[in-house]
């Protein structure tokens, strides 16, 4: 197995980033590429230690809006229960919907290139 190299797995995410917003679905998908189990359990524990590094704002996308990705408002009592509520899919015709909805976003400057 590989050693997890959680430095790396920012950096893509960051590349991700400049394009769009971050769903936790990238999260999941990419994190076997850097030795990190690909479980929704896993994102969410790698994305509350980002935000808990003040490095990111955690939301969600809105179809429809003129934002569309809609920070969540800021300080988040309880972050890792909010994601996993916020991950139960509610719609039996779009069961990924919410690996694909809730997103973040970085919001501090990219570590020096290694």
């Amino acid at each position: 197995m590989n050693t997890p190299d959680y430095a790396g797995l920012e950096r893509l995410l960051r590349e991700r980033n400049g394009i769009d917003w971050v769903m936790v679905a990238n999260v999941i998908d990419d994190a076997t590429a850097y030795g990190l189990p690909g479980t929704e359990e896993n994102a969410i524990d790698y994305i509350v230690g980002l935000h808990e590094q003040g490095k990111i704002r955690v939301g969600t996308y809105v179809h429809g809006t003129r934002e569309g990705f809609i920070p969540w408002e800021e300080p988040i009592p309880d972050l890792p229960a909010r994601l996993r509520a916020a991950l139960v899919p509610t719609d039996p015709e779009d069961p990924l919907g919410p690996v694909m909805t809730v997103m973040f976003t970085f919001i501090d400057e990219a570590p020096p290139a290694a």
